[in-house]
């Protein structure tokens, strides 16, 4: 019976033991794929991978590598790279925070550091979850960097990454960072950058900056926010941006409450990527060939024949004896004949109204005097719509007609650029 029982427990502490070890095991021989994966196509994009030394081990894998950066759009191809020296350590042993833990660093090489007046490596660790999702704690040094009379300057500073299928999120905090050029300067303090991101490759997500005090020559502004938003729905893409300023100080006046939201909503989200996509390709388009310029063709007619609209719903400030509201729309209609008829597509309408004494008397006099200014208690009030040809300005209706006129000039001169090249040359 005795005899039995230690069978038993051995055999189940074989099996234990086995389990343990399979889960270093499989993350260690998972990664050791990986690096070698990257290592075979070293050339993707602007980062290229170099010189990769991996050694892979149960329980913990450690390795270097060098990080090129190579702009595709150069002067000239003989330009040195940016190089950067990884070195990297990841523990295959589950902890209760997930199944391993990392550390790595990242240091310029000797001739690219020559390039700076004083840097470090950056250093991060993290840990692999047991949902999949990587994070990364980095500690930033300071930098210090100058050439051809400009400069960067910026404190150290700590960010954290959190990598999640497609998904990605970043918060960095810098306390100073210092940028001068030949006639400008930008010092900005206490400056908090957000970044979260639900699909990486289409960039679509938020980004958010704030900052506690931004100062150029002849422009200081207090309580900075600064947001963008990237969303599709329903295979079309919508933009957003808003910024808000608590005080802002230039030319001797000071406002406060600054707001402004920008929108651009409806664009043919496909087409939005092809552009993209084509754009860092041929370096901006110069370097197309016929078979990409005529992807990008293709996906501007689809853009302007389906429609968007450009607008900025609100702008807002103030200050101690004034303000100022306005708001404006550019509607494209979808085009009914699929080609691009801007006569029939177009409208817009916009408003704005200005209270207290931002004008002068005498200001206010002749602007009431144009026709095209209403009162309004405290203020003045000016506004317009056009849509088919009609305008309206002030509530009242105003010769257009050139406008169409104009319009149709403009879509036979956008249809014919957009035309296929072999169409156009018949």
């Amino acid at each position: 019976m005795k005899t039995r029982f230690k069978l038993a427990f051995a055999l189940l502490f074989v099996l234990f033991a086995a389990g343990a070890l399979a889960v270093p095991w499989y993350s260690s021989r998972a990664l050791d794929a990986q690096i070698k994966a990257w290592a075979a196509q070293p050339g993707q994009g602007v980062w290229q991978l170099h010189k990769v030394a991996h050694r892979a081990g149960l329980f913990a894998s450690s390795g270097s590598a060098e990080l090129q950066f190579r702009p595709r759009c150069t002067s000239g191809s003989e330009q040195a790279p940016v190089v950067l020296a990884l070195a990297y350590r990841v523990s295959h042993v589950p902890a209760r925070s997930g199944w391993g833990q990392f550390t790595w660093t990242l240091s310029p090489s000797a001739a690219t550091s020559a390039s700076f007046n004083a840097i470090a490596g950056l250093s991060a660790s993290g840990v692999i979850g047991y949902d999949g999702a990587v994070s990364s704690d980095m500690v930033l040094p300071a930098l210090a960097w100058g050439a051809d009379l400009q400069e960067i300057r910026m404190a150290a500073s700590k960010a954290q990454l959190r990598l999640d299928g497609k998904a990605a999120t970043l918060h960095w905090n810098v306390d100073d960072l210092e940028l001068k050029a030949k006639d400008a300067a930008l010092n900005l303090h206490g400056a908090r950058l957000s970044l979260a991101l639900d699909d990486l490759e289409r960039a679509t997500g938020s980004v958010a900056l704030e900052v506690d005090d931004a100062r150029t020559g002849t422009v200081t502004l207090q309580g900075l926010q600064l947001r963008n938003e990237l969303h599709e729905v329903s295979k079309r893409l919508n933009y957003q941006h808003s910024a808000t300023v608590q005080s802002l100080q230039w030319m001797g006046r000071t406002l406060s409450d600054v707001a402004l939201q920008a929108k651009v909503t409806g664009l043919h989200a496909k087409s939005v990527q092809t552009l993209a996509s084509l754009f860092g390709e041929t370096c901006g388009f110069a370097d197309a060939n016929a078979q990409q310029t005529a992807l990008a063709r293709q996906a501007v007619k689809t853009l302007l024949t389906t429609g968007f609209s450009v607008g900025i719903p609100s702008l807002k400030a103030r200050d101690a004896d004034s303000s100022v509201s306005a708001h404006l729309l550019l509607e494209l209609l979808p085009a009914a004949q699929g080609e691009v008829a801007l006569a029939q597509q177009l409208q817009s309408s916009g408003e704005i109204v200005v209270k207290g004494g931002m004008l002068t008397p005498e200001q206010a006099q002749l602007a009431t005097q144009s026709g095209y200014v209403q009162e309004v208690p405290g203020g003045l009030k000016m506004d317009y719509r056009y849509a088919a040809g009609a305008l309206t300005v002030g509530g009242q209706p105003r010769d257009a007609s050139m406008v169409p006129v104009v319009l149709a000039r403009v879509d036979s001169m956008v249809n014919a650029a957009l035309m296929p090249s072999g169409d156009s040359e018949r």
